[in-house]
């Protein structure tokens, strides 16, 4: 399973992990992404819901529906938690090289699960000894081809 959780918003990325997922799918039938999280209020409140809205209208056309997952809401810790459990790769696709923070990816890292991400700074620099494997900003055959490789190898 791949996942990516937290607020919601175009920077993100998480339109490039749906491009990449039908080469992971040709690869790994059963694989399923989850993006588990409400949209970011000030998103949500200055344009509505037109990226989640343009992300599961992508799901549609290139025939994810059985491969993606979305849960549109605030999570509690322990659910957290769970998913990451049953994470196999986690997922942060962020689109800002200068983002310097990712509570999200750190919280990734502590649960053990395997990683792909951008290289925005905090990024880097968490994942520099190791810990996961990074891909071009905004490249979906990249990040497709590194979700597929740590997916073979359990």
């Amino acid at each position: 399973m791949l996942s990516t959780f937290g607020l919601v918003s175009p920077s993100k990325g998480i339109e490039d992990v749906l491009d990449a997922l039908p080469s992971v799918v040709s690869q790994h039938p059963q694989v399923k992404y989850l993006v588990l999280g409400e949209t970011h209020p000030n998103v949500r409140r200055r344009e509505g819901e037109w990226y989640r809205n343009m992300l599961l209208e992508k799901v549609r056309k290139l025939g994810l529906g059985r491969h993606v997952r979305f849960e549109n809401r605030f999570l509690r810790d322990e659910e957290i938690v769970a998913y990451l459990q049953a994470t196999d790769v986690y997922v942060t696709p962020y689109h800002n090289p200068d983002q310097i923070v990712s509570g999200t990816l750190s919280w990734a890292v502590a649960a053990g699960c395997a990683v792909v991400s951008t290289p925005y700074r905090y990024a880097a620099d968490l994942l520099s000894d190791g810990r996961g494997v990074l891909v071009p900003f905004r490249d979906p055959a990249a990040l497709g081809r590194a979700l597929s490789e740590l997916l073979a190898d359990p």
